[in-house]
């Protein structure tokens, strides 16, 4: 096993040295637009996230919700949510995604959260 040698995995720099480099010429810089952005964006983030939520909470009906979370949340199969809630796979995907009829998407808490998010002009 080679013995360990600081030497090699260092670059020896006197403090004066460093010094000469400004903030911008190391990796990590942030410029401050670049900064303002990532926060706007980490608000947006947040802000839309609270709104879903709420809306999962006051729109969908009691089991669409239960199945949302335990998909979503939770991250459960829906074969383990229909153990737990007591119904079939398929209903447990219906509850969750809908299903296809005459070529329409119908029902579903996903659609349901789609469609009141395009209405109230939340956009993800």
């Amino acid at each position: 096993m080679p013995k360990f040698n600081p030497g090699f995995w260092e670059v020896l720099m006197a403090p004066e040295e460093l010094d000469k480099f400004c903030l911008e010429d190391m990796f990590w810089y942030e410029t401050p637009e670049a900064r303002r952005q990532r926060y706007e964006k980490a608000t947006k983030r947040r802000d839309i996230f609270s709104s879903v939520l709420k809306i999962i909470e006051e729109e969908l009906t009691p089991m669409q919700r239960e199945c949302i979370n335990l998909y979503f949340f939770q991250n459960k199969t829906q074969q383990a949510i229909s153990d737990i809630l007591g119904i079939s796979r398929r209903v447990v995907s219906q509850h969750i995604f809908g299903i296809q009829r005459d070529g329409k998407r119908i029902g579903g808490g996903t659609n349901k959260i789609r469609k009141i998010c395009k209405k109230r002009g939340i956009f993800f």
